[in-house]
């Protein structure tokens, strides 16, 4: 592909807002074109990078405008400190298949014992 054309590319990606495609179009191409990919495989690939994309920074904006006291993941759960916590059955609940199979799960206890971090 030309530069011309490249660059032209880009920028109608940024005028229709599609940055983050944009932004990565030479590494994209390049990837395309070691895979052989076909015009469509080609198409799926930049819209299915660009909606990540897009989620991602729905996400992290959400997690911001909430402003939650700060982040916190199952593998930062101090089992230590809980050991009644079984490490296994959370392991499995955060696969969340329990809402597939239309389970609840309540977590009950005194205060300060993990149960918002956990949830």
């Amino acid at each position: 592909m030309s530069v011309l054309i490249a660059e032209r590319v880009q920028q109608a990606l940024v005028q229709l807002r599609v940055r983050s495609t944009a932004e990565r179009l030479d590494s994209l191409l390049s990837e395309a074109a070691r895979k052989e990919l076909s015009f469509l495989d080609f198409l799926d690939h930049l819209t299915r990078y660009e909606l990540e994309s897009k989620q991602r920074k729905r996400t992290s904006m959400g997690i911001q405008i909430a402003h939650f006291p700060g982040t916190k993941s199952l593998a930062d759960f101090d089992y230590a400190f809980q050991p009644s916590v079984d490490k296994k059955l959370m392991t499995e609940l955060a696969t969340g298949r329990f809402i597939a199979n239309g389970e609840n799960v309540v977590l009950f206890g005194p205060p300060g014992v993990g149960k918002t971090h956990l949830a």
